[in-house]
This record gives C-alpha cells, structure tokens and sequence, in this order.
C-alpha cells in the first residue's frame, strides 16, 4: 500500500514564484503564500541562516609578493599598503572547475600603473568572475612578482583558521576569506488573505550573489541543505502516514482534480480586482472558471488582458486549461446507464452551488429517457387548508398571478360585495372550505375589480383586511 505523510488541516503554498531584478541579474526575490502562522519566520529565518553561512565557493586565502613579509606593513614602490590590497583579494571573485579544489593563480607586472585581477596569468582551473576588480598600483617601473592561492571552502573563515602547509614559501600571508557566494539575504513575512482569514503568512525571500551562483541555484541548494538535516530527526520516531490510491486506477488523481475544482476562488491567489470581477459574473470556483474559453472570458466586465494573463497562469500552475468539459472529470461515469451514469458524474465534480441544475444539465446532456427538462414544483398548502390529501389543489391560481387574464370573481352566497372598503382582498375558493385568514401572496391587485368580502366557517361575512 502506497502511503504519504498526513497533511490534513494543512494549508499548503498554492503560490511559489520569483521575480529578478531588471538592473542586476543576481538578485531575485522569492514569494511563498499562504503559509500557517508562524511559518514564515520559521522557513525565512532557517533559509536565510543557510543562504548566508552553509553555501560553499572558492576564494583566495593566502598570498605572496615581493618585499611583503606581514600583513603590517608598507611596499616600497606601491601605492597601498598590505591592508587596502588583502581587502581588495577578498573582493575578487573567482570560480574553481568541479574536479578542481585548488589553485594557484600567479602575477607578474613591470611597469607602473593599476594592476587589475584581468593581469593575472590564465588558468585553466580557474575562472575570474570580475576581471576589473582593482589590486593595486604601482608608482614606477619596477619588477614585482607574487601567487594568490585560491581553494574552495564554505561561509566565512578567518585566516588563522587555514592550515599551514610548512612546504609553502615563508614569506605567504593568510589573510580571511569569504567562500560565500551569497552577498545579501533579507526576508519579510506579511499577512495575506484565504478565504475569510487573514492571518495566514506571505514569505518573501530576497537574495543576492556575487555572480558565480545564480540566486534560485542559491535558495534551492540551502532548502537542500535544511532538508538533509532535517531528515535526521524524522529517524527518531513514527510520522503519521495516511494511504494513498495507487496511480495505475487514477483514483488518487481524481481525487485531487475534483478537490482543485472544487477550490473556490478566493483561495488560489487572484488579485482581489480579478476576483471580485469573476464573482460579479457569478464564477466562484475553478470548477467554474474552466469552463470558460479565453474569449469568453474577455467578455466579462473589468476582466482585460492583464487579468487574463493571470488567470492563464494560474490554470497552468494547477495543470487546467480554458474551455474544459466538467463532466468529463469524472471518468465516463458508467456507459450504458442512460442520463444516471453521466449525470452522476458531473454533479460530483461541478460547484456544489449549482446543485439540482448542474444534474439537470447533466441529464439533458445524456438524454436520460422519460425525465422532463424541468419538473412542476409542488405546492405546500396552506397550514389552514382542511384538505389534507396530496391532490389538493394550491391555494394561489394561476389568475392571481401578475399578467395572467382574470375572471371576474363571483359574490359568496349569502353575503353582498364590500365595495369601498380599503385593502387587499381574496377570492373565495370555490367549494373548498374558506380559510380562515388568506395569505398575502393570494390578494388579488386593488384595480382588479370590487373587493368582495369572504364568508366565515360560522356562517357570517366578515371583512378581509
């Protein structure tokens, strides 16, 4: 039996996506919604530790050159001192091949000027990422000479902290290095809006590289990283598991279509214009929305192109398309069984607002034989009414309806007509016992005719008012 973990009550993100920055390519902002609350600064502050302190890259952690002996010092003939070019090493990006775990990167320069990271030697191991970035200047022509020794490592690592290898020249100095190819990482969590609650958790990421990593390969290698240490606490007990149907019958995939269409609306992240225009056209879940085709949809009011280019994506975030058959979902329904079969079908994956309609449409589509389209509505009678039996007749006729001729009402027997007394006033009903108080929706309209006065069980008239 296929089983998977038990998410039930969980909202689930419905709305993962990323936009880049059109001035710098290597930064990108990623949103999450809806989150439980409080998950969003449980994802954003654990992504963000990751992002900032895990990633691995290469940079340089040591170097020498000529006439340098210590970090505290000054070069004869350079303009700065070791301190403004160790700070410069630490700004120079550089990427290492894959098989490759370090290098070493030489520099030769003989006459004065700005020496730049693009002067280095080739190296067929080693990429420089940033070719402009300044080293230092010399003041005159003169001979200097030096190796920056690059490998690969993880976060932040101070220069103490790197292993001395005693067959390296005396004179190298190491300096810190910053192996992390992310420069920035920020998140904001805000509340956003599912259905009728308000609480729910919006997490946007915001990351920035140096150019060696883009930043989606950043987020997804520190999820991954959270991930595999995450998964040595699961070893420690039992996590509930509910069964899953097997994909071969299709059940499970049924199951989660007729739940997607099902879903109102209101709860699949559309700005609130698009969705109050769909509401306004009386589309309230995706069940509705896809049975729309594109032009269709460009009928509605306030829906245009931009509204349109939304709900396209979200139909292909959910793998659903414009102009879909809803009693198609549910599977054929049982061919050979008439307007039962294919009826049953698409009621169960049609809105449930729809209700009797949605069967009725469903069994004129198969052509169920011997069901009118639409079937009398019977009418309660009247809690007064003497007659108990199901053939009694309704208490309002078709004459008191609004447009229907009229016959001019006969005087009871017994009794005059009360003519000018004010009011609406009821027929009697032939031989049928006469009610003791007629209901409103029964009172014929005041230029109908003269008011006639209704006859008591006792016998006596007595004025309907």
């Amino acid at each position: 039996m296929i089983t998977t973990l038990d998410l039930t009550g969980l909202v689930r993100p419905h709305l993962v996506e990323m936009t880049k920055r059109e001035d710098n390519p290597n930064a990108a902002e990623f949103r999450l919604q809806p989150l439980e609350r409080g998950y969003g600064y449980t994802l954003g502050n654990s992504l963000r530790r990751m992002l900032l302190s895990s990633l691995r890259g290469a940079a340089v952690w040591a170097f020498r050159l000529d006439g340098v002996v210590h970090e505290h010092q000054t070069i004869p003939g350079v303009v700065e001192d070791v301190h403004q070019i160790i700070q410069r090493l630490k700004q120079l990006t550089l990427v290492l091949a894959p098989d490759v775990d370090d290098a070493v990167l030489h520099i030769k320069r003989d006459k004065a000027g700005a020496v730049y990271a693009r002067d280095l030697e080739a190296h067929g191991a080693v990429t420089v990422v940033n070719p402009d970035q300044l080293l230092f200047t010399l003041q005159d022509d003169r001979d200097v000479a030096g190796e920056l020794y690059v490998n690969k490592g993880r976060g932040y690592v101070e220069a103490e902290q790197h292993p001395v290898d005693r067959t390296m020249p005396v004179d190298v100095v190491r300096i810190d290095s910053i192996y992390n190819p992310v420069r920035r990482a920020n998140f904001t969590v805000a509340e956003t809006r599912v259905g009728q609650r308000t609480d729910y958790d919006r997490l946007t990421l915001t990351v920035e590289t140096n150019g060696t990593i883009s930043p989606e390969d950043a987020v997804a290698y520190a999820a991954a990283l959270a991930q595999e240490h995450f998964r040595f606490f699961v070893d420690f007990g039992k996590v509930p598991m509910v069964a899953a149907q097997p994909a071969g019958n299709g059940g499970a995939a049924t199951g989660r279509l007729r739940e997607l269409l099902a879903r109102s609306i209101d709860d699949v992240g559309l700005s609130v214009r698009s969705v109050n225009s769909l509401k306004n056209s009386n589309i309230r879940t995706l069940g509705d929305l896809v049975q729309y085709r594109e032009e269709d949809l460009l009928k509605v009011k306030n829906v245009g192109e931009k509204a349109l280019g939304e709900i396209a994506e979200l139909l292909r975030r959910e793998g659903l398309n414009f102009g879909m058959k809803v009693e198609e979902v549910g599977g054929g329904g049982g061919g050979g069984g008439g307007g039962g079969g294919g009826g049953g079908g698409a009621s169960s994956n049609a809105p449930s607002r729809q209700g009797p309609a949605a069967v009725a449409h469903g069994q004129s589509q198969e052509g169920a034989a011997g069901q009118p389209r639409h079937q009398p509505v019977p009418t309660r009678p009247h809690r007064d009414d003497g007659s108990e039996s199901e053939g009694a007749p309704p208490l309002c006729r078709a004459a008191d309806h609004a447009g229907a001729p009229r016959r001019p009402a006969r005087p009871p027997a017994g009794g005059a007509a009360a003519e000018g007394q004010g009011g609406h006033h009821a027929a009697v009903q032939g031989s049928r016992a006469a009610l003791r108080r007629a209901p409103r929706w029964v009172h014929a309209h005041h230029q109908a005719g003269p008011s006639l006065g209704r006859r008591r069980r006792g016998g006596s008239d007595r004025i309907a008012g």
